[in-house]
């Protein structure tokens, strides 16, 4: 009896652990919100009305930031720093820059939900969230539809893009120009360029839009939001609400070291962590140092001519070891082991593995296999210059320095998994971009 009671006694102590166990508690925000009322309207074409407020019962420690998201679960959100007072607000441009980051296009309505969260406390479910229905302002922009994708391409580069806006409240006589800024209000830094338009239409090649973002702080060979308007030439605005464009400019980088100009691809490398690495997608090709001096001649082996026009570009310059850490283009820097064997492992885990990196052409080993250069790296069997020669090329061997101090070590792709560190007197030279 006494075994039977011990027994029943411990059953019910596991019972109450195993229930403990799954006794989750989900923290909240304690917040709760005072102003716009739960199901309020905000349509931004409203000219009576040129702000919005939005306020809550208590002000915070920490600071409160303001969340907007298109579904109830907020995940995918516009984060706002509110300051620590119990309101915020925004202009009505502000508000339809906020509302074109969830999707919503010019003139569209949307049911978002709002709600505020404490700074630093973010993660902590929301005690109180509102929905408005809102509207965006219509626009007198009318091509590129509203948050288009363009992506400059560096290959084609006369390619046109149209634009196309509204003139009825214009006279004919009515000079324009289409202007570009990371500003919607297109009071901060504006690249502006003369068109000339025909009942309102003109166009601009990739190149000359690439010459415009040049002009701005976009980030570099990645998806930017960039605002676009038209100006009259009495200086006044077409449209109240700038267009947006989502513009990558062209995958490209110009290295300028004097008189010597010399233009490379570039690839954004997307890795598992979701981190991302801008590599220099061809090996370089100069002979000058960068503040525009020339490299000594006992410093750098060129490609043998007689190898062809095509791989002599493709190959890049053969570089001394000494120098390695020397030659990098301003704002790049030579890559580690470490960051090499880190992007062949994240090659090796996709589809196709390493000729995921490798040109179809100048890669001679693996002409013709499957998935060659779909990350757009370009990658080439070039060989090494050992001794008084290029050696090894126009096969399977790739090698590039490293900025590791190993004497005279660099990294050796043979096909496989492993990256061997041969000892070498100079091999070609990529380099990874220096985002901050």
């Amino acid at each position: 009896m006494k075994h039977l009671l011990y027994s029943l006694l411990g059953i019910l102590l596991l019972a109450g652990c195993k229930e403990d166990k799954y006794n989750v508690i989900i923290p909240m925000s304690d917040i709760y919100l005072s102003a716009p009322q739960d199901g309020a309207t905000i349509d931004l074409n409203d000219l009576s009305t040129d702000e919005y407020s939005f306020s809550w019962e208590k002000p915070l420690e920490n600071g409160a930031k303001l969340f907007f998201c298109a579904s109830r679960d907020f995940k995918q959100t516009v984060k706002i720093d509110a300051g620590k007072s119990t309101s915020f607000a925004m202009s009505a441009l502000a508000a339809d820059q906020y509302f074109s980051q969830l999707g919503i296009k010019a003139g569209q309505e949307a049911l978002l939900y709002w709600t505020v969260k404490e700074t630093g406390n973010t993660a902590a479910a929301a005690s109180d969230a509102r929905t408005i229905r809102v509207k965006r302002m219509s626009t007198k922009l009318l091509k590129p539809e509203d948050m288009a994708a363009v992506a400059l391409a560096e290959n084609a580069p006369e390619t046109a893009v149209q634009f196309e806006w509204d003139t009825t409240e214009w006279p004919e006589s009515t000079s324009y120009s289409l202007c570009f800024s990371l500003d919607p209000e297109m009071k901060q830094t504006v690249a502006e360029q003369s068109v000339e338009a025909i009942a309102g239409k003109s166009s601009l090649t990739h190149e000359e839009l690439q010459a415009l973002l040049d002009q701005l702080a976009i980030k570099r060979w990645t998806s930017n939001s960039v605002y676009w308007n038209v100006k009259t030439s009495s200086g006044q605005l077409v449209s109240r609400s700038s267009g947006v464009l989502n513009m990558t400019e062209m995958m490209r980088f110009i290295d300028v070291r004097g008189d010597e100009k010399i233009t490379y691809r570039v690839a954004r490398i997307a890795y598992s962590d979701g981190t991302s690495l801008v590599w220099l997608a061809d090996n370089l090709r100069t002979t000058k140092y960068p503040d525009g001096t020339d490299i000594e001649a006992a410093n750098y082996m060129n490609t043998p001519a007689s190898l062809g026009e095509g791989r002599v570009k493709a190959y890049g310059v053969h570089y001394h070891y000494d120098i390695r850490d020397k030659i990098a283009p301003k704002g790049w820097h030579l890559p580690t082991i470490q960051e090499y064997k880190t992007l062949f492992a994240e090659a090796g885990s996709a589809e196709g593995q390493w000729n995921v990196l490798k040109d179809p052409e100048y890669y001679e080993s693996v002409k013709g296999k499957a998935h060659l250069n779909e990350w757009k790296f370009n990658l080439t069997a070039s060989g090494q210059w050992s001794g008084s020669a290029i050696t090894n090329h126009t096969g399977q061997y790739c090698y590039l320095l490293v900025t590791d101090d190993m004497s005279h070590q660099c990294i050796l792709h043979d096909g496989g998994a492993t990256l061997w560190s041969p000892w070498t007197t100079g091999a070609p030279a990529r380099f990874i971009y220096n985002e901050n």
